[in-house]
């Protein structure tokens, strides 16, 4: 028991410090062959904090476990709206000044309700995977698009805002960087899994139910650094642009690799109890982020924020519980 606890513990910080190496190899790789940084803020950093949950989706894929696969994505994406969105606001309200909610809120709706019709059948098969990751290519082409034509989000700005390399700089750094990263990647995620999957056995819980809750919440430490970083900074788009943009993330790529490479089976527990409570997180951002008097910037109060990280934590009870 303590063996799977010690390599669950490895695995999380292996991810944490592999996916910052990875990201920071390829910003300074990108912009050393010349690449916008506009094109870098939008993919490779914007991106970056859902690494780990992409290699744990797909290492548990090739493992056999498509539960933790499953459960990771939509345990991630319940934390982030509940769990990440309400602590970051009980550090400060939360002004939302952006377009963020209705640009990319309306496709974070669309997505996540397409992935609960395509799970109905208990897989997403390779043409559904497909699919997922054709509408991500579609999503980030028209973020281009729209930052190119000045319509420019803050979460786009800070995003493109990574530290320039110096002129000088080799391929060597960036290089030894990514490789580092994607070799932490890779143990990591091997080991979260190995160590969840035996506790999940020597707790007598389910595999789903260790991937929405230790292995999601492992996986979503990026994301909540990053948004708490964030509303300290007073940067209140950042801290909502980045659960609604790692959300659109973990739908669209991280559900549609894997899928495309294996089909991943979706559990009917997943399918009639979490996909539900993930749907029911996403729609409650609408009134939670807008506003209801006219003149006035949407908000996420200490109230609202309280009442989705209660919520988070009555729905893991309900977890273990039952």
């Amino acid at each position: 028991m303590i063996l799977y606890g010690a390599a669950a513990l490895a695995g999380i910080c292996g991810l944490m410090w592999g996916a910052d190496r990875f990201v920071e190899g390829a910003a300074r790789l990108a912009r050393r062959l010349g690449i916008s940084p506009l094109i870098v803020g939008l993919t490779v950093v914007s991106f970056g904090t859902s690494l780990p949950e992409l290699l744990i989706a797909v290492t548990a894929t090739f493992m056999g476990h498509p539960d933790v696969a499953v459960g990771n994505v939509v345990g991630s994406n319940v934390a982030n709206i509940c769990l990440i969105l309400g602590t970051a606001s009980l550090f400060r309200p939360l002004l939302i000044q952006s377009s963020l909610i209705h640009r990319e809120y309306p496709a974070l709706v669309a997505v996540s309700v397409l992935a609960w019709l395509m799970a109905k059948d208990g897989v997403f098969s390779r043409f559904e995977g497909l699919i997922l990751l054709g509408a991500m290519a579609l999503f980030l082409g028209w973020m281009v698009q729209s930052a190119k034509q000045g319509h420019v989000d803050k979460l786009v700005s800070e995003a493109s805002e990574t530290p320039e390399p110096a002129q000088k700089e080799g391929l060597g750094r960036p290089v030894t960087y990514l490789v580092m990263g994607l070799v932490c990647l890779s143990v990591g995620s091997r080991l979260l899994v190995w160590g969840g999957v035996g506790m999940a056995r020597a707790f007598g819980v389910s595999e789903l139910v260790i991937g929405l809750t230790l292995v999601a919440l492992g996986t979503s430490l990026p994301e909540l650094a990053t948004s708490v970083a964030g509303a300290i900074k007073k940067e209140d788009d950042i801290a909502v642009g980045n659960v609604v943009g790692s959300n659109l993330f973990n739908t669209l790529a991280i559900l549609g690799i894997p899928a495309t490479l294996v089909p991943l089976r979706v559990s009917s527990e997943a399918f009639h109890r979490d996909f539900p409570v993930m749907l029911l997180a996403t729609f409650l951002l609408w009134p939670v982020c807008r506003s209801w008097k006219a003149g006035r910037q949407g908000r996420v109060n200490r109230l609202e924020g309280g009442a989705l990280a209660a919520g988070y934590l009555a729905y893991m009870t309900y977890l273990f519980v039952h």
